[in-house]
């Protein structure tokens, strides 16, 4: 036979080897079908009836509390009280400590030998403009089975239903198995530092670490990605860092009716166009990126599973398509920037001699914090630009999957949510649990609750709402977490 012939065969004989490899790993990555959902433990009543109470939370206003200041704290006060009314028994059962706006719970276990546990939530809340609302941000309507209000997702509800659930448990005489902490920080959404003063405060008091620390992340999402066959719980198990970076253009100034081509305006715009269309920062796929995918593929159509439950074959393609159909996809690779302010003259007619612009990066596992503005610093020397950081942190330690923690919180999951699947998650946001990630290294992000596409682009935008059903579930969510978990 020639040469050039048994060449091909070969050729054609590991291609079609290949084939039948990738064939059959993908056959072999299909799902079950998804069980039924539970049902609802509370009538449409019973769930109206809870939803009214949340709503009482929702209508007072708490934007984030500002460091230092306590002419702001009123609202927070206000909210607390509320909270004191709603749950008689949290009340009279629980220690409590106030720390400014900070809002601290004790609930004490049979074993306080055992390392405790910590559940975490935050007041504050983000503006709302309510011109673009079709219920008012605070007003806590109830319409076709949802809830409306600025705070229903993020993330008043996580407070509400915790109480809701230690209020149920106390009413049945419930004894927690080791110690529980609650901590409501009140200025998450602007970065602020009540949650340090929380984990100061715990320092301060000798309780040194937890086995777990649970805040918001992940949800129950609908249609975590398209094509999905169910819906999918999502669990944090790291989020990534935060850089807010000042770039400064310095120049000749001038009058506007006589512009140069080269003006530290014009400078700022080629920058952020090459960054844009440029993107310097390494792509790939983490260790815990590759579980996520690994882990959703069974339940993704045959195209999609044939590419991730392959990931060993295609992993190099799918690292630069995935950017290009997603933004959200492709913020789990590496590093993202976002340019967020500027600022040239104060004059229209006047050419600034000195103008920036403001970007703010979140750095993830393939490039840290430094080593992100050093990639962003080559392009910014190609336009004599300088890069001032004004506020830098690395990503959060990642929380092993095949930690205690993480494995009891998904037995809750398939036991309260037996229709969905389960997936770890990269949190692409930031939480408050990055400041308890000295006192556990089980710090995880889950929001029991039930969004829909929809309901989660709310998020932080108008029409922010939940369902009372999911609201409902998210409740007795937390009373099966409590209920059943036993400290080592």
């Amino acid at each position: 036979m020639h040469p050039g012939l048994i060449v091909l065969c070969v050729i054609l004989a590991i291609l079609a080897a290949l084939v039948i490899v990738v064939l059959v790993r993908t056959a072999r990555a299909k799902s079950p079908a998804p069980k039924k959902r539970l049902p609802p433990s509370r009538n449409k009543e019973e769930q109206e009836a809870l939803a009214r109470d949340f709503a009482r939370l929702i209508q007072i206003p708490t934007p984030s509390h500002e460091d230092g200041r306590t002419d702001d704290l009123e609202p927070f006060a206000r909210l607390q009280a509320e909270v004191d009314a709603l749950f008689p028994k949290v009340r009279e059962n629980l220690e409590k400590v106030t720390i400014e706006g900070v809002l601290i719970y004790h609930w004490r276990g049979k074993h306080p030998e055992k390392k405790p546990i910590l559940l975490m939530g935050h007041q504050d809340v983000v503006p709302a403009d309510p011109k673009g609302w079709t219920y008012p941000p605070y007003g806590g309507e109830i319409h076709d089975g949802i809830l409306y209000g600025r705070g229903t997702m993020d993330d008043k509800c996580n407070i509400f239903c915790q109480l809701r659930a230690v209020e149920d448990l106390l009413s049945q005489g419930f004894l927690p198995d080791t110690d529980v902490w609650f901590a409501y920080s009140d200025n998450e959404e602007s970065s602020g530092g009540g949650a340090q003063k929380a984990v100061d405060w715990f320092r301060a008091h000798g309780i040194t670490s937890f086995a777990l620390a649970w805040d918001e992340g992940g949800a129950v999402v609908d249609k975590a990605m398209a094509g999905m066959d169910r819906p999918y719980a999502v669990v944090g198990i790291t989020e990534k860092g935060y850089v807010d970076l000042k770039i400064t253009a310095r120049g000749a100034g001038g009058h506007s009716s006589t512009p140069k081509r080269d003006t530290t305006m014009t400078r700022l715009a080629a920058f952020v166009t090459d960054v844009n269309e440029h993107n310097p920062f390494e792509r790939k796929f983490t260790p815990h990126v590759r579980a996520m995918f690994t882990n959703m593929a069974p339940s993704f159509p045959f195209g999609l599973r044939l590419l991730f439950s392959n990931l060993w074959l295609f992993e190099g393609l799918l690292t630069k398509l995935m950017p290009k159909i997603s933004s959200q996809a492709g913020a789990l690779l590496g590093t993202t920037c976002a340019f967020t302010m500027a600022k040239g003259s104060d004059a229209a007619n006047v050419i600034p001699s000195e103008a920036y612009v403001i970007a703010n990066l979140r750095p993830g596992f393939t490039q840290n914090a430094k080593e992100s503005v050093a990639a962003l610093q080559k392009v910014a020397d190609r336009y004599q630009l300088e890069l001032t950081v004004l506020k830098s942190r690395d990503a959060s330690p990642v929380t092993s999957t095949e930690g205690t923690a993480y494995q009891y919180l998904v037995s809750c999951i398939r036991r309260r949510f037996p229709d969905c699947g389960v997936s770890p998650y990269v949190m692409t946001g930031c939480t408050d649990n990055r400041h308890y990630a000295t006192m556990s290294d089980q710090c995880l992000r889950f929001y029991p609750v039930r969004l829909t596409d929809q309901q989660l682009s709310c998020m932080h935008g108008d029409n922010e709402c939940i369902s009372i059903d999911a609201l409902s579930d998210a409740a007795d969510f937390y009373e099966d977490f409590l209920k059943n978990y036993v400290g080592a």
